[in-house]
């Protein structure tokens, strides 16, 4: 139990830490697509963030695991990024597209998301409670998608055309 109070201490600080640095990230770049991604992945984080301190106060009063829906909304991931890239396009429309250079950043926010795989995975392995593997793989799966969503957008800027063509092959192979 003292460690999967740990890990939910620090989950709280990273995801805190995660949302500052994809707004730092957002405010700095002129790229639509990566503004709104990092937008919408801040605000992911700072959900997470509210969850996992719900959980830990939880703990800490000694008032056992909540079920999952007590807390924790579902969350629609390809809604988030069809949300990403509506707003992009939006914004591509309105300024043109740019080139800028993220992949150090985006490196950077994939390296943060996979510590979180990690840690995540790590607390379900540490309790045996069904809610807590509910609510930790609920956050593997969260944070997995935010891989994928950094993993595609960067894609997509580095190689527009080499993306349409992987999304579409589905046509091709058929």
């Amino acid at each position: 139990m003292e460690k999967v109070l740990e890990i939910l201490k620090l989950a709280v600080e990273k995801e805190s830490m995660r949302k500052a640095a994809y707004l730092e990230a957002a405010a700095n770049t002129t790229n639509p697509l990566a503004k709104a991604t990092f937008e919408e992945l801040a605000k992911d984080e700072d959900k997470h963030a509210v969850y996992l301190k719900a959980y830990y106060d939880k703990q800490v009063a000694n008032e056992g695991w909540p079920a999952h829906g007590e807390i924790v909304e579902d969350e629609d991931s390809m809604a988030v990024v069809q949300q990403i890239f509506k707003y992009a396009n939006q914004m591509i429309d309105q300024a043109g597209a740019c080139s800028e250079d993220l992949t150090e950043v985006y490196e950077a926010a994939l390296a943060a998301e996979n510590e979180s795989i990690h840690l995540y995975t790590d607390a379900i392995a540490h309790t045996d409670d069904p809610n807590a593997k509910a609510f930790f793989g609920m956050l593997v799966e969260a944070e997995k998608t935010h891989a994928k969503v950094l993993t595609e957008t960067q894609d997509y800027l580095d190689d527009t055309s080499k993306w349409f063509f992987d999304e579409e092959m589905w046509i091709v192979e058929g």
